[in-house]
């Protein structure tokens, strides 16, 4: 039981983490894209796949198996200060997600349509700030995807080796 729920951590975490990276792979595309042919980066980012679902997953898949194995072992893991580094990131992880990471998308969302709306309506003024909105957005996101990925990193690790 106890290989079972190991198998089914290690899916979890690399259902976040690996989700995380193809997240900031198509957000850096978005961004080149944007650069060189704005009308086809959003309709790229309309069209794009939400990854939030399969984080979810994750998260779930992490949590059930990582109760359950702390059950099987009755918490010996729980007192070794790798263990707590790790929990202390996945929860760090998932609040970052759910607060900053969607709140920039959100913010992303919203500067595109206005943006759109204003270039059908042919309306220019404004657009400086849009511009500098977007570039704030995109500076954001980097540091959030960046932080993310260095998280998952230092989890696999502590996982690996178990520092104490």
């Amino acid at each position: 039981m106890y290989q079972i729920a190991l198998i089914t951590h290690i899916v979890g975490i690399t259902l976040m983490a690996g989700t995380t990276l193809m997240e900031y792979l198509l957000t850096r595309h978005f961004w080149k894209l944007y650069a060189s042919d704005r009308s086809r980066a959003t309709a790229a980012n309309e069209d794009g796949f939400n990854f939030h679902l399969i984080v979810n997953i994750g998260i779930i898949l992490l949590i059930l198996s990582g109760v359950t194995m702390l059950v099987i072992t009755q918490g010996a893991f729980a007192k070794q200060i790798w263990f707590q580094i790790k929990i202390g990131l996945i929860v760090i992880i998932a609040i970052n997600g759910s607060a900053f990471g969607r709140k920039q998308d959100a913010k992303l969302k919203r500067l595109i349509s206005m943006e759109k709306l204003n270039f059908l309506q042919d309306d220019p003024s404004g657009q400086e700030n849009r511009k500098d909105d977007l570039m704030k957005v995109k500076n954001r996101q980097d540091l959030f995807y960046i932080a993310q990925l260095i998280m998952f990193l230092t989890i696999f690790t502590l996982s690996v080796f178990k520092f104490n």
